[in-house]
């Protein structure tokens, strides 16, 4: 990689964007930045592009006329519109997994087969097509189950059933929206987790293992959702799991090699931790989350544009064999609105607004901030240890206010 500046462009919306922008910004080979579509506020970090996610001919056409150098697809929408594969054919550096590859993250019935296939310890399950049949293999297995469509994108499209009655119901609603292909696993309780690793598609490293809270009240009440808070480096993942986690990952990118679809770029694996030593595997991520992603980059020292370049170079394996973190702590939480347009006070008073990354919030003429309904923005903040970061994530908290928040207080207690 030359030593000139380099011109990125970031394609994906919500938090996860903006995280990496801001990582981004502070590494001095980086001239400029672009974000598309973003989150619709305004940056003084980056420069909003008025452009889809799976827009792929605008894209290509904005990368050409502004000679970007690397473009980092960051969204399940941009990845499953394989903007990957189109990039590389037209000739563009670009840090992702195609479509192919990354089809075991983005479709949990797919991902899960692709688990059983490589024999990796996972929860019993059952892919489904028609409503009886579904019923039927409930009859045998051990509630609580987990009942979720396979391309799952919102809170509605899930559900932990702790009784036969409610999984019917459930079943009944999803068939009758005109879904036709339904997983449903059991539950695994445990602490959840998810291991991030690096990856050229043949050789990957660990950045680090991720804690994870996943339900939307406190003390794993509420909904399950893709996360709600999470905390890194998570203590409770030993070597032991991390050397398994390891023969798992090899297994994965020799499988998607065989098949002729390598997997490029950050690849998260999803588990609960049932023992010390002992765990399931939930599923795969197709990137960082916006729930998790200030918490991992943060604890990066390696150059990441250097690693991204060694990755689509093929000189990965030769020159990395660790990725390099500091020693701080990071714990974030995802706050999230009952209601529409609701005034956000308090962000004006948070040490570093750089903590905040928001997902979807509508921006005043006056540089505040109104609610969506949902997911608003995440906050997370660091420290020396994850008991200090979280006490100065709960005190920033505490200054934001607006009818119906909602977040975790128990993240980390």
């Amino acid at each position: 990689m030359a030593d000139d500046k380099k011109k990125i462009l970031i394609v994906g919306s919500g938090a996860v964007s903006s995280v990496l922008a801001k990582i981004l910004k502070q590494n001095q080979s980086i001239e400029e930045i672009f974000v598309a579509p973003s989150n619709g506020i305004d940056s003084d970090i980056y420069k909003k592009v008025d452009l889809r996610e799976d827009d792929l001919t605008g894209l290509l056409k904005f990368v050409l006329d502004n000679e970007i150098d690397l473009t980092i697809p960051v969204s399940e929408k941009s990845l499953k519109s394989d903007i990957v594969s189109f990039f590389q054919e037209n000739g563009q550096n670009i840090f992702g997994a195609t479509a192919p590859a990354c089809k075991i993250a983005l479709n949990k019935a797919y991902g899960k087969r692709f688990l059983y296939k490589i024999h990796a310890q996972t929860a019993k399950f059952g892919i489904f097509d028609k409503q009886q049949v579904a019923e039927d293999w409930l009859k045998t297995a051990n509630f609580p189950v987990l009942i979720r469509c396979s391309e799952a994108n919102s809170h509605g499209d899930r559900l932990v059933c702790p009784t036969m009655s409610l999984a019917r119901e459930f079943l009944d609603n999803l068939f009758s929206k005109g879904e036709n292909e339904i997983l449903i696993e059991e539950y695994t309780y445990g602490h959840n987790f998810t291991a991030y690793y690096i990856t050229d598609g043949y050789s990957a490293i660990p950045i680090c293992a991720v804690g994870n809270y996943k339900f939307t009240s406190d003390g794993d009440g509420g909904f399950l959702t893709n996360g709600v808070g999470a905390f890194a480096p998570d203590y409770k993942v030993s070597e032991v799991v991390f050397s398994r986690l390891e023969n798992i990952i090899k297994n994965t990118l020799c499988s998607l090699d065989k098949r002729n679809t390598p997997y490029l770029g950050i690849l998260g694996i999803d588990c609960t931790l049932t023992d010390e030593d002992k765990f399931v595997v939930n599923e795969f991520r197709s990137f960082l989350q916006d729930f998790d992603a200030t918490v991992v980059l943060r604890l990066v020292e390696d150059d990441l544009i250097k690693i991204f370049y060694a990755c689509i170079e093929g000189l990965f394996a030769d020159e990395y064999n660790i990725i390099k973190t500091n020693d701080y702590a990071s714990v974030s939480a995802i706050v999230w609105a009952r209601q529409y347009n609701k005034v956000i006070k308090g962000l004006d008073i948070i040490d570093d607004i750089n903590d905040v990354d928001f997902i979807d919030v509508k921006q005043t003429s006056n540089g505040g901030y109104l609610t969506e309904k949902g997911d608003c923005f995440v906050l997370t903040r660091t420290a020396s240890t994850i008991s200090r970061a979280k006490d100065y994530l709960y005190e920033d908290l505490n200054q934001i206010k607006f009818d119906g928040i909602r977040y975790r207080s128990d993240i980390c207690k």
